[in-house]
Formats: structure tokens, sequence, C-alpha cells
């Protein structure tokens, strides 16, 4: 008998990142949301303090959540991929609420 936690929701679409002329999805496993922001492994470099956009996907009904963030933390290497953190600004209260049920959501399959 094989036992594993599949994600049935369709919550976890690939994450949409923009910054830039910088466009990439990253995987749902790669990313790490919090109610101010969001960590995840990206496979380019983001210069600190740059302004960017991040596209989620609402866990209450699939509606797309788009984010501004600006980029705190951009650690690691080319061959290992670099560790982002960016820190959310100017979410309208709904957005903001969406965030975190999907943080919460995220948190709570791990």
């Amino acid at each position: 008998m094989k036992a594993t936690k599949l994600d049935q929701s369709g919550v976890f679409e690939p994450f949409k990142v923009k910054s830039g002329g910088i466009e990439f999805s990253l995987p749902p496993e790669a990313v790490n949301v919090r109610s101010n922001g969001v960590e995840f492994l990206s496979p380019e470099a983001l210069p600190v303090w740059s302004e960017l956009t991040i596209e989620l996907t609402s866990p209450a009904d699939q509606s797309p959540i788009h984010c501004s963030g600006i980029v705190v933390g951009s650690n690691g290497s080319k061959h290992a991929g670099f560790v982002v953190s960016i820190l959310f600004v100017g979410l309208n209260p709904q957005a903001q609420s969406q965030v975190e049920a999907l943080a919460r959501v995220q948190r709570l399959s791990l």
C-alpha cells in the first residue's frame, strides 16, 4: 500500500515572477508564502531593493493575486540557485487576506 500526500485541490499553481526584463515561473514546492512576503529558490539572482510583481493563486476561488514587492535578500550561486526573499508592499485589504489564506493553506499542507 502506498501512502502519498498529493495536492488534489489545485491551490498550488506555479508562481509567476516578473522583474524588469526577467520573467519566470516557479513550482509551488520552491516557494514559501508568508503573510508579508515570499521566499523562493530562483534560477536567477535578483538585485536587492529591486521592485517586482508576483502572481499568486487565491486558495478560495483560484483567482490571481497580483502582488508588488521589494527584494530584501538574494543569496546563493549559479549552480545551486538563489534564495530570494520578497517583502510585499501596498497590498489592498482583499489581497492581504488572500495572501494570508494562501500562507495558512501552505503551512497546513507541510
